[in-house]
């Protein structure tokens, strides 16, 4: 929700044009969250016409990936940011050098993109990270499973989102069928980690390196995309802290500015291990629109113009988002077989003219003061909608 701003940044917000590269549903929300704090507007760059964040932002079409498509944009706007990673970093680098404004930096994107260097990074610094080792000959497998047995997974280095770019390897039967999926990408191996509960947290750092952690989220998984998302945690208050003082170590280390995604893993000895970091607002922080002071969006925006943090505290003792998930493939159509309390049930369609298998329509997050009512109202206000 909207925090109040002293006048100076009043004045810095009303003056800022600010650019995002991508313009889907996180480009949406941040063009939603710009226009409450009274930002003069965004311009977006997607290949899509009429994207998502096309009804509350001015879009460019053209390829994220297009160096003179990223030029106009960054031609256009005071500061440059994204709401999706896989984009072109020696481009946004160019710019950088060229004087344009532009946060989270790509250096620290580079890092992120590849999630083997991340790893790398992570622990080099001390960060919890499950053991893993670079594939660079079949013979590096042979190392893994000597060193950790069974059950691996195989991932790919770059452009993997939503398990795509994953393969799990239960025995040797299954080492084959793994490789074929996924082709002849850059590839690394995981340890596979005994999991009570996945976990996530929004953390944002400004410019200036002030840093603000919102309430750690446990995160419920279907065929590898978050699909529901518990605040705050049901853990131990202690878990909650180690969780949020590895997210604030980790984005100092990084020098990051802006919201940052950071899943984690819970371990059934009571061990917590950082999965990956998104640099941008992320599904895991979707509740934070009603649910918190300040919405990992209007954090972000805060973030990136260097104004001070809002307060993250919750305003409702426990919040659900569930998302909405295509089931089929076609044009979208959405229906409701029954209301729903619009005073704790909060919907959110992100105007996406086709729905698609898993693609992500629109989210629906339900508050109120115990977690596990709020947790049977989202799943009845799911069931209640066909897309």
């Amino acid at each position: 929700m909207k925090q109040s701003l002293s006048t100076q940044e009043a004045q810095r917000v009303a003056s800022t044009h600010i650019g995002v590269v991508g313009g889907g549903q996180l480009g949406l929300m941040l063009g939603e969250a710009a226009q409450q704090m009274g930002f003069p507007g965004l311009v977006v760059l997607d290949p899509t016409p009429q994207s998502p964040a096309s009804a509350v932002a001015e879009q460019l079409v053209g390829s994220l990936k297009d160096p003179v498509a990223l030029q106009q944009l960054a031609a256009r706007v005071d500061i440059l940011t994204y709401e999706i990673e896989h984009i072109n970093t020696e481009a946004l680098s160019a710019l950088q050098k060229q004087g344009y404004t532009l946060y989270p930096a790509p250096s620290l994107l580079a890092i992120i993109q590849n999630k083997y260097r991340q790893k790398e990074f992570l622990s080099q610094r001390g960060i919890p990270v499950a053991p893993f080792l670079s594939i660079d000959t079949p013979a590096d497998l042979e190392i893994a499973i000597e060193r950790w047995g069974f059950p691996l997974v195989l991932k790919a280095k770059k452009d993997a989102y939503d398990g795509r770019g994953n393969a799990r390897i239960n025995s040797r039967d299954d080492i084959e069928a793994a490789f074929q999926k996924l082709g002849d990408r850059e590839l690394y191996v995981e340890q596979c980690l005994d999991l009570e509960k996945e976990l996530g947290v929004m953390v944002a750092r400004n410019v200036r390196g002030e840093i603000a952690t919102h309430p750690v989220v446990e995160m419920i998984h279907a065929r590898d995309i978050c699909h529901i998302v518990l605040a705050p945690a049901p853990i131990d208050p202690a878990f909650q802290q180690e969780v949020q003082e590895i997210a604030r170590r980790t984005i100092a280390d990084l020098e990051g500015v802006g919201i940052f995604g950071i899943e984690f893993f819970l371990d059934k000895q009571g061990k917590i291990w950082l999965n990956e970091i998104a640099p941008r607002p992320h599904n895991l922080g979707h509740y934070t629109i009603e649910a918190c002071e300040t919405s990992q969006f209007e954090q972000h925006l805060r973030a990136v113009t260097d104004l001070s943090l809002g307060s993250t505290a919750m305003r409702y003792p426990a919040a659900v988002m569930i998302n909405i998930l295509g089931e089929r493939n076609g044009p979208a159509d959405p229906r409701w077989s029954k209301p729903y309390d619009a005073e704790r049930v909060f919907v959110h369609l992100y105007g996406k003219r086709e729905t698609k298998i898993d693609r992500k329509m629109g989210h629906i997050t339900v508050v109120g003061d115990n977690l596990q009512d709020v947790y049977e109202q989202a799943k009845e206000a799911r069931a209640a909608l066909s897309i």
